[in-house]
């Protein structure tokens, strides 16, 4: 076998490297292995045999970037990877494969870059037109991986061979080669072509840049996002490589072109744009910096046209609202020009404007089919509060913001600017205490809701801002105790309920923080969910012993923070009022800490909290069809009737109106609360007519048609002494049908009731 050791070789090595399965990957290294312990003469044997071992061969990703990489340094392997990457590897018909394969390829050009100019780029072009949707899909990736690949060696390519690029696209193009099946994989590629011949510079005629542009665009418009993102990738290097240079009015016409692409009809388009926006070079912003982030932070609201709503475009709105952002701070840094007003107006305008439109991304909580698609909304929103706090909050080069500092050195945070423009302090302090408590208030209240990747999110950003290496955040109210709360513990499990809760129900004692962390707290307080391990139960818990864990201390302590709880319930309240998504978990959190005791045993302040509550049950009840709310607001009357105070008699009156409600579950409900009431509180009945209010409401059947119930209604408000009012008027509002009579000219056997009840049933 001595003759022909150095052909074979080659062979065995090209399947361990590039073969798609894994066993034969292996096989081949073992069969190259076997020979070069018998045989002996393999060129650089040894070496490749510990390098291609039967473990970095596991990976396909492994073995076609780095263990084929390592081989071919030595002599007489590279032409043949080359060889079986174009013959066999370039035109597979896995997908993945294609593009591993490309990348592969870029990978060895190093070793010759001459050849890969001209044989394989020669090679491959043509193929780019090819009938093989495999071929010129896997030729296209090629193409440009090896131009990138040979920019990066430093590698001059000739002008013809320019020019031969720079016709790859409108070739592909002319042919209408993204028609039919594989279109979408075809302009994936060309994306990513274009993004090469763009960081490599190639030389293009006016003519094919705007092609090339259009082409881009075109793919923007896409409805599969992973076209979207790569003509993204790809704009953002043509906007650098060949527009950054534009004159004035052509960059004012380009940019007003994707600003009226934020509110095309086409929901794509809406999607698209403004991640090309965030990918502006700085030459695109700088003359209309203002316009642009105001058209951004109109498309992160929540569009007034249900039939427009798009959580995916205020998504993409809310990253490109950051990027530019970041874009115009970092082009400002660079420029030597000296620091100006206009410059100075832009890290207001991101103070005001872009950290509000972000704060207010935080409360979009939108829903549809595919269930809470707010919550895309709200992380990007959280990390881009968190990117916008360290612009606000980082030294430039002209001394313009602040840098790390005490919480209470003010001054470092107002260094001196240009002259006149410094005299005003209130407006120097880009990054305040007001500002660094909402900050924190709106990622601690993500922190306690229920999705557990959002609380981890919020958690992850709160601890980078606490502990961030780089850039001081100042003005964070309680710092210290945060720092106890966010502690550096290297096995933090933000995403359990269990270890979340304990920690960031404690900045409730904090009135800074306590309102956001409660409206996000009765979220999960309130889950609707009751598994023995819901999220429900641990919150709850968790609340339960904050409220009672330090009562062998103090016992007016627990007063103080059962006070402050009472306060901040009423808050979210009156803040949220008539919304559903909160109010009915917050009555849901409220029935379970009532259960509890927790609320009436406050002396002077339970008679405020519970009128408080009635007053807001008496707007949130009125006219709901909801059952969840109705049922939760029927049991805090129960127990607001139940105490020893003068606010019983109004809960009590107002949970009686239930016994006339149009929705039998709901009287049948009212009944029950009404006849535990009964029990725990004497004093709401009469003493001698007591016996006979509990027999009416244990014997009427309260979810009967409410002719039948009438009299027995009557005759249970006289015993407690109420006015029954109308039966056709309900506590709601509404009206009730109190007849039952049939029109005259009713067939009788015109309906299937009627049917039902001849067939007596």
């Amino acid at each position: 076998m001595r003759n022909i050791l150095e052909e074979l070789a080659p062979h065995l090595l090209t399947v361990a490297c590039y073969d798609r399965e894994v066993n034969c990957r292996r096989a081949a290294a073992a069969a190259f292995q076997e020979n070069v312990g018998r045989q002996g003469n393999y060129p650089h044997g040894i070496d490749i045999v510990n390098t291609a071992d039967y473990f970095s061969l596991s990976s396909r990703a492994n073995s076609y970037l780095h263990v084929a990489f390592s081989i071919a340094q030595y002599e007489g392997y590279l032409i043949p990877f080359v060889s079986d990457l174009l013959d066999r590897k370039i035109c597979h018909w896995d997908k993945s494969l294609r593009e591993l394969s490309a990348e592969a390829l870029s990978l060895l050009v190093k070793y010759d870059p001459p050849y890969f100019a001209s044989a394989v780029i020669e090679k491959l072009v043509p193929c780019t037109l090819s009938s093989d949707l495999c071929k010129r899909h896997g030729a296209t990736l090629a193409t440009g991986e090896l131009v990138f690949a040979l920019h990066q060696c430093d590698y001059a390519l000739p002008s013809d061979k320019q020019k031969t690029l720079a016709n790859v696209v409108p070739a592909i193009e002319k042919a209408r080669l993204y028609r039919g099946k594989g279109g979408e994989i075809m302009r994936a590629a060309v994306s990513r072509f274009i993004e090469c011949i763009s960081l490599s510079k190639v030389a293009l005629p006016e003519k094919i840049k705007k092609s090339l542009l259009d082409t881009l665009n075109e793919n923007l418009r896409h409805p599969n996002s992973q076209i979207q993102n790569a003509a993204v990738k790809g704009l953002k290097h043509f906007f650098y490589a060949y527009l950054r240079d534009s004159d004035d009015k052509s960059t004012i016409v380009l940019t007003e072109k994707y600003l009226n692409m934020l509110t095309d009809p086409n929901v794509m388009v809406r999607r698209g744009s403004p991640l090309a926006i965030g990918v502006f070079p700085y030459e695109l912003l700088a003359n209309q910096w203002r316009n642009v982030l105001l058209k951004l932070c109109g498309c992160c609201k929540i569009e007034k046209n249900p039939r427009e709503r798009d959580a995916e475009a205020r998504v993409n709105a809310v990253k490109g609202l950051v990027s530019v952002c970041e874009t115009l701070i970092s082009g400002k840094e660079n420029t030597t020009t000296s620091f100006t007003k206009n410059d100075f107006s832009l890290y207001i305008f991101i103070k005001n404007e872009v950290m509000g439109s972000l704060f207010k991304a935080l409360d979009d909580y939108s829903l549809d089919r595919r269930g809470d698609v707010g919550s895309w909304v709200r992380a990007a929103a959280l990390d881009g509060l968190e990117r916008c706090t360290y612009m606000l909050c980082k030294i430039d080069k002209s001394g313009c913001l602040s840098g790390k500092s005490d919480d209470n050195d003010v001054g470092s945070l107002a260094k001196p600017l240009a002259g006149s423009m410094l005299n005003k302090n209130a407006e120097l302090l880009l990054f305040d205490e007001d500002l660094a408590t909402n900050l924190v208030g709106g990622i601690c209240k993500q922190a306690v809701e229920k999705l557990d990747k959002l609380r981890a999110a919020a958690a992850s950003v709160l601890y980078r801002i606490l502990y961030n290496q780089m850039i001081y955040i100042p003005y964070i109210p309680f710092r210290e105790k945060l720092e106890e709360i966010i502690s550096k513990e290297a096995d933090a499990e933000w995403a359990v309920p269990s270890y979340t809760y304990p920690r960031f129900v404690q900045l409730l004692q904090f009135g800074c923080y306590s309102r956001d962390v409660l409206s996000g707290l009765v979220i999960s307080v309130g889950d609707l969910a009751d598994t023995e391990k819901s999220l429900k139960r641990v919150s709850l818990l968790t609340l339960l012993e904050y409220l009672e864990g330090i009562e062998s201390e103090d016992p007016n302590t627990t007063t103080s923070r059962e006070y402050m709880l009472s306060v901040d319930i009423l808050w979210v309240l009156q803040q949220y009022r008539k919304d559903d998504r909160v109010i009915v978990p917050t009555l849901k959190a409220i029935e379970s800490l009532l259960s509890k005791k927790i609320f009436l045993n406050m002396e002077a302040q339970t008679p405020t909290f519970c009128a408080a509550v009635l007053d807001s049950l008496a707007i949130e009840l009125k006219g709901s069809a909801n059952f969840s709310k109705l049922y939760a607001g029927i049991a805090i009357l129960g127990y607001i009737a139940s105490v020893p105070e003068p606010i019983h008699t109004r809960a009590f009156s107002e949970l009686l109106t239930f016994l006339s409600h149009p929705y039998p579950k709901i009287r049948k409900a009212s009944a029950e609360q009404v006849y535990l009431v009964l029990l725990q509180n004497g004093n709401l009945v009469a003493e001698d007519k007591i016996e006979k209010a509990l027999e009416i409401i244990s014997e009427t059947c309260w979810d009967d048609d409410m002719d039948l119930i009438k009299h027995q209604r009557l005759e249970f408000f006289e015993l407690a002494g109420l006015e029954a009012g109308p039966l056709d008027k309900n506590s709601d509002g509404t009206t009730t049908k109190t007849s039952t009579k049939k029109p005259e000219n009713l067939d009788e056997n015109a309906s299937y009731s009627s049917l039902v009840e001849s067939s007596g049933f």
